[in-house]
């Protein structure tokens, strides 16, 4: 089956709701809903039927079916089940207007398949062009609630995005001349399968290294990587809960997959200037998250902040680039990042249902209010700070193996106490949500079955991933580690 159906899918549902839930809020919802099962029951049936080594290459070498690209579309297929039956639950408990249900979901749909083309792209280039259009098609609804604040936060996201998109094709620019300075390279490719075995071969390269340089500072803005990582916050916060999870659950990962796709040709090991950009920029990434963490009030926004936590985290990873352990631990972290970030943001969207407050200490015995929200929040914090036995944890492990073994005993000092701060602050501020005695006695309230079943989706695959991955989705895992850690 070729993989490109699933992003034909959400195309062929966006016709759908426009002919048949024209005049039913209830009705596009059900199709959203249906269409999302189906593209993840089909994205996650081509990755299981197909073998782990197949690379194949279609539409004229455009798009690439591989290891990576099959992984990839089935985590965010599954992210977009979790928003769509939020979305669902939205429309039961509060009664959105058909005119913006259909904005949010037609808009979701078609930055969703958007994304998906980005994925299977095997060009550095149109996945660029693809992962702009997908900036294009989700800013308007990041502006969804038509406020002062929604909008600010829009403008400045698409700001970011276009001082990212400058820097990347400065880095393009910069890095095509290393690669024409090279005797016998008369024209210069980028599709990532004609890029094979070219770094080893390269050499020093002054301008190829800035290229790249560049590439990574361009590309790190979507991750929300200091110095770039201002708008990331807001975005978060201001957007609805389905398009918080796009934002951090896919398009995040529509990123990673283009930096996979660069490493996999072009490791940092060939060029200390990157290898240390990177480092460097996690380490502050982690700083900055803290200095935020520590003084901010509200929870959606404290869980923003811990995902430029994240993203620091998985730079460091990246940065050290000492094979296939510390390629292994970012995946890891990678995907444990996505379950958890789609899991804690549609819990708060939840949590906002009942308590009609943004504000943590407007928040107490979360667990006896909510049960059901409450563990599974409390689970993700967990995660979020990576507790054994989550995937968080194992990947940090990994990243932090690595770092002894490269002797980078700096960096792992640092990173160690950073990551104890973070532990201390995120627990301070989360910890008398879910526990903290309220003023006043507070009876359990109802929780929506549509509500529940995607943060009960992702917290039973989080602790499954902790606890045990099945031998071939672990030999899947490690052949992409292979590939990414510089074994191709």
């Amino acid at each position: 089956m070729d993989p490109i159906i699933s992003a034909a899918i959400p195309l062929v549902g966006i016709f759908l709701i426009l002919l048949l839930g024209k005049k039913s809020t209830l009705h596009s919802s059900i199709i959203f809903m249906f269409i999302s099962v189906l593209v993840f029951v089909t994205s996650t049936y081509i990755l299981l039927q197909n073998p782990i080594d197949n690379v194949i290459p279609f539409a004229n070498n455009l798009f690439l079916d591989d290891a990576i690209s099959r992984l990839f579309v089935a985590l965010v297929t599954s992210v977009l089940v979790g928003a769509s039956f939020y979305i669902h639950n939205r429309v039961l408990v509060n009664n959105l207007t058909t005119t913006k249900l259909h904005e949010l979901v037609l808009r979701t749909l078609f930055f969703f398949s958007i994304s998906v083309l980005a994925i299977l792209s095997n060009h550095l280039l149109f996945m660029l062009i693809l992962l702009e259009a997908s900036t294009l098609a989700i800013t308007p609804l990041i502006f969804h609630e038509k406020s002062k604040e929604s909008l600010q936060a829009a403008w400045r996201y698409l700001m970011f995005s276009l001082v990212a998109l400058g820097l990347v094709l400065l880095g393009i620019l910069c890095f095509a001349k290393g690669l024409h300075a090279r005797p016998g390279m008369e024209s210069v490719s980028f599709f990532f399968t004609d890029l094979s075995g070219i770094g080893s071969v390269l050499g020093k390269q002054p301008w190829r290294d800035l290229g790249l340089v560049l590439i990574f500072f361009g590309i790190s803005t979507k991750l929300g990587l200091a110095p770039m990582y201002n708008w990331l916050p807001a975005a978060y916060d201001r957007a609805p809960q389905s398009t918080t999870v796009m934002l951090s659950a896919v398009q995040f990962n529509v990123v990673m997959v283009m930096i996979f796709r660069v490493m996999q040709y072009f490791s940092p090991l060939q060029s200390p200037i990157v290898r240390y950009f990177l480092i460097t920029v996690g380490l502050v990434s982690i700083l900055i998250s803290l200095l935020h963490i520590v003084a901010e009030k509200h929870y959606k926004r404290l869980i923003a902040y811990a995902s430029i936590n994240h993203a620091g985290v998985i730079a460091i990873g990246l940065g050290l680039s000492l094979g296939k352990d510390s390629a292994y631990g970012v995946l890891i972290y990678v995907i444990s990042n996505t379950l958890v970030k789609a899991m804690l943001f549609l819990a708060c969207g939840n949590i906002f249902t009942i308590y009609k407050t943004e504000e943590m200490s407007g928040i107490k015995k979360l667990i006896k209010r909510m049960p059901v929200t409450g563990w599974a929040f409390l689970i993700g914090v967990f995660a979020l700070l990576g507790f054994a036995p989550f995937g968080s944890f194992f990947g940090e492990l990994f990243i932090m193996k690595s770092m002894i073994d490269g002797r980078y005993f700096a960096v792992f000092a640092s990173f160690g106490f950073l990551m104890t701060l973070v532990f201390v602050a995120v627990g301070r501020t989360t910890f008398p949500m879910i526990w903290g005695n309220p003023p006043e006695e507070l009876s359990p309230a109802p929780e929506s079955f549509f509500a529940l079943m995607p943060i009960i989706f992702f917290t039973l695959l989080l602790i499954s991933m902790g606890i045990y991955i099945p031998a071939g989705a672990n030999e899947l895992l490690q052949k992409i580690a292979t590939i990414i850690g510089g074994g191709v």
